[in-house]
């Protein structure tokens, strides 16, 4: 049974209780769990309650609720719900322990409340349970000391790892930028072409922030130019950044900003490229896999037919 509703995921509860299969209480439970806890049309208080009527609670109940604790208006609970958890592991050694999957959502919970000293204890707590070599916490690791301020602990993590690919390099190179050190920022990323790392689009959009910060119109050419190489113009999130560094670089006047589509321009993307024609006072021209559009001061050549 697919769940959809909060109703069908309370129906199929009611269910699971009259069940006396415990195979499919089990399978059926997890589904109707995880969709309360993560759907955003769940419901987190449901998901709790589910959480606190087991009997024998498990690491993956435990860390569906962080996760979806850590995504909540009030990230604290993920917080709180992770001290619980170790202190039943304390008392009961039988009891879920935090693993890999569950320090990263931890991480998160404390880059948006800003709680970094929390931050360096869990980072403590990771490198005593031997997890400190895990690439996805060291990422979380990374975002963490960056967004609170604190890039240069980030960097020591960065400077540790074994292997390093391009979500690696990107996180560290974002992480310096949130933190106001964009001339560090784009060291890093020649150091990362000299490391024969690929840039992705979050590369490419992270090393154009620092460019438009620091007036960097040479290097941001640059990277225009890995764009079309890379063809990664179609990314609006490519397309905004390369505006917005051109923009804050002075060279408003005399540059057009081209991008091919493979699939057709939605009504929300063409009302957007509209608003940036006007805002940055640009040519944007766009070419869909059905028609040509000309932005220009806020209207387009299609006259809102496509």
């Amino acid at each position: 049974m697919e769940i959809t509703t909060m109703t069908q995921a309370m129906q199929l509860h009611a269910h699971i209780l009259k069940s006396g299969n415990p195979e499919a209480q089990t399978q059926n439970l997890s589904k109707l769990f995880t969709f309360s806890a993560l759907s955003p049309i769940g419901n987190l208080t449901y998901a709790r309650h589910i959480l606190n009527s087991l009997q024998t609670q498990n690491s993956y109940f435990c860390n569906i609720m962080i996760r979806a604790y850590s995504q909540s208006p009030d990230p604290t609970q993920a917080l709180a719900l992770f001290l619980s958890m170790c202190q039943q592991h304390h008392q009961c050694p039988n009891a879920p322990r935090p693993d890999k999957f569950t320090y990263p959502f931890l991480l998160k919970s404390c880059t948006r409340t800003k709680r970094t000293q929390v931050g360096k204890q869990l980072h403590g707590l990771i490198y005593k349970s031997g997890l400190d070599s895990d690439r996805y916490i060291q990422h979380s690791l990374i975002h963490m000391y960056s967004a609170c301020g604190e890039s240069g602990h980030g960097f020591k993590v960065f400077e540790k790892m074994g292997e390093r690919d391009v979500v690696s390099w990107t996180s560290m190179i974002d992480g310096l930028v949130d933190d106001d050190r964009p001339i560090e920022a784009i060291r890093l990323f020649e150091e990362m072409g000299e490391a024969g790392v690929e840039p992705n689009d979050a590369t490419v959009v992270a090393v154009l922030r620092a460019c438009a910060d620091t007036g960097a119109l040479g290097l941001g050419r640059r990277v225009h130019g890995v764009v079309k190489e890379r063809e990664l113009g179609s990314k609006a999130n490519v397309s905004t950044a390369l505006i917005d560094m051109y923009s804050k670089c002075g060279c408003i006047d005399g540059t057009e900003i081209r991008i091919v589509k493979n699939l057709r321009s939605c009504e929300d993307c063409h009302s957007f490229m509209k608003l940036l024609s006007k805002i940055y006072k640009r040519d944007i021209i766009v070419r869909d896999r059905i028609r040509f559009h000309h932005f220009r001061n806020g209207g387009c050549s299609c006259g809102d037919y496509w």
